[in-house]
């Protein structure tokens, strides 16, 4: 019985120096906007943002960045080229009125955990090679920003194209202390089921802590409780046992994405 004890409280004590490892590993992207709600002649920043803490933690180097977009309200596509340093400031100009998104792509990776000569051992790359693997996961991670120059438009609503992306289904300006906030998660442009959802405000937390959890519907469908006015954060996240062509590489398949806006 005691060693039945003591197998379950170094079994117990390792999940939890697991948990709280890739914790602080899994870095989550998202963006940060100066202004949600500019005028037409106004040239906002947007700010890549990375880490655990929104709305601001650590810096993302440029070269990590797959795609940088934004999409205007009449469906035009526009590159973006980040500033380098820092939190990759970019200044934004507008043509039109009406809802813009901003959208981003980090390059996708690996991560793994493992043991070797008695110490856990992190490394950016395939599991490939290894012993004593712990955790090995290939990650995706897109997110995007809502933008509102002077007026809301319908075009809030259109997907970009992101494997795993967030559809609001109300445009937030419309929104107020108390409503739901209705998203649709899709993946590879379908319903997902039974996502996990997650959201947030800033200054609700200066740790990684969520203010609200749910999980979408049979449709991919999700709400999430306005509790404060200010800027927001949705994420969505989910994982998928590995396929047959990353089995040699990883152990699972991670996706994240990310929705920010503000609230007035």
């Amino acid at each position: 019985m005691r060693r039945r004890r003591s197998f379950i409280r170094i079994y117990l004590i390792l999940n939890s120096f697991i948990y709280f490892c890739l914790s602080a590993y899994a870095h989550m992207l998202w963006l940060n906007v100066s202004n949600y709600y500019p005028a037409i002649k106004e040239n906002p920043k947007v700010y890549i943002g990375w880490g655990h803490r929104y709305p601001v933690d650590d810096f993302l180097a440029k070269e990590r960045l797959k795609e940088f977009l934004l999409l205007s309200p009449s469906g035009r596509k526009e590159r973006l080229n980040p500033n380098p340093g820092g939190f990759l400031a970019t200044e934004l100009k507008f043509s039109e009125r009406g809802t813009y998104i901003v959208s981003a792509i980090l390059k996708p990776g690996f991560y793994t955990m493992y043991i070797e000569k008695g110490k856990i051992h992190h490394k950016s790359l395939p599991k490939t090679g290894l012993k004593n693997v712990i955790l090995s996961l290939y990650f995706e991670q897109y997110a995007k920003a809502l933008i509102n120059v002077e007026e809301g438009s319908n075009s809030f609503s259109k997907p970009v194209g992101h494997k795993l992306e967030i559809i609001p289904l109300k445009n937030p300006y419309k929104l107020k202390v108390g409503d739901f906030f209705p998203i649709q998660v899709i993946f590879k442009g379908k319903p997902l089921k039974y996502c996990r959802v997650y959201g947030t405000y800033s200054g609700f937390s200066t740790k990684t802590d969520f203010c609200y959890a749910t999980v979408t519907n049979d449709k991919g469908i999700a709400e999430i409780r306005i509790l404060h006015h200010g800027p927001w954060l949705v994420k969505a996240d989910v994982k998928f046992p590995v396929t047959e062509d990353l089995k040699d590489k990883c152990n699972e398949i991670h996706y994240t994405a990310t929705l920010t806006f503000e609230v007035l």
